[in-house]
């Protein structure tokens, strides 16, 4: 009876996982479909649009087109800034917080976990008028004012996401906590300074959790969507994602008809790298937040 009841719980735990994957499936194999197809088989479709001709050379065109790859470098170069930055300053924040011992620490990192309840849509506005008001950039004055700041530019790229990120630091500070403190007194007798303990001692026992900070940074930059839509309008420095929606609304505000199509191929494009960069790393993931679980 127990054995039945095991049987029934496990295929009926298997069709769930089967029904949830066709749902989170479903959109990725209508992007395909679509992108290969024309726009005549598009507005055809009911649930896919099944294509009558096959059609590929749109993914070579997308590919040659000078825009397009602009705005992929873009993305890139601004996804790898933030990978390394987070990465330094999460290793050096962790170790401030786990191995230096001074008054009111264990305060001021609450105050920073605290800080992950507050939207990151609440600070939208604030921090438009920061960069918007920065003195000396822009044409501003050293009040802030007479030009645009910091406001389409690289630095409101660069900054105005953050580079500060309390969950990639609170993982390597869990990390940390489970690293005996023999380590560091072992470098310190062997001449080891503070930047040589957490880069040459720290860091590569916590590789496993930088692979999870690094996978999950990438995408969280690379999906990116609304500070660049508020911040940039130059399209010379446009990411794809505010690049793919300009496109389209240039031409519905012109009156042409979007060949939708070539938005799907160019979507399907700007998936690969982040699905790349998880496989790459897939095999540190768990192992990483496993670790972080780990205390003592």
């Amino acid at each position: 009876m127990v054995n039945e009841r095991s049987k029934l719980e496990t295929c009926a735990i298997y069709l769930l996982l089967i029904a949830g994957s066709a749902v989170m499936f479903y959109p990725f194999l209508f992007q395909l479909m679509a992108s290969i197809g024309s726009n005549k088989d598009y507005y055809a479709t009911i649930l896919l649009p099944i294509p009558t001709e096959i059609n590929l050379d749109r993914y070579v065109d997308l590919m040659h087109n000078a825009l397009i790859y602009r705005y992929l470098i873009n993305t890139a170069l601004r996804s790898v800034y933030f990978i390394v930055v987070t990465c330094l300053v999460s290793l050096i924040a962790s170790y401030v917080f786990t191995k230096l011992r001074f008054k009111g620490r264990d305060s001021v990192f609450v105050v920073f976990l605290t800080s992950m309840m507050i939207p990151a849509q609440v600070t939208i506005i604030p921090t438009y008028l920061l960069f918007a008001r920065f003195p000396f950039f822009g044409g501003n004055n050293w009040q802030g004012l007479g030009g645009h700041g910091m406001i389409d530019t690289w630095g409101a790229l660069l900054l105005g996401s953050g580079i500060v990120n309390v969950a990639a630091i609170f993982l390597v500070k869990q990390t940390m906590e489970s690293i005996p403190f023999e380590y560091e007194e072992a470098a310190r007798i062997d001449g080891a300074g503070v930047f040589w303990t957490i880069f040459g001692i720290y860091f590569p026992m916590a590789r496993a959790v930088m692979a999870v900070i690094v996978i999950t940074t990438f995408i969280s930059i690379w999906n990116d969507y609304l500070w660049p839509l508020v911040a940039i309008n130059n399209p010379d420095i446009q990411v794809i994602n505010t690049g793919v929606t300009s496109l389209l609304t240039t031409m519905m505000q012109s009156g042409q008809v979007p060949e939708y199509p070539d938005f799907f191929a160019l979507t399907a494009i700007v998936v690969v790298p982040p699905i790349l960069v998880y496989l790459l790393l897939q095999r540190n993931f768990i192992q990483g937040y496993a670790m972080a679980g780990i205390k003592g």
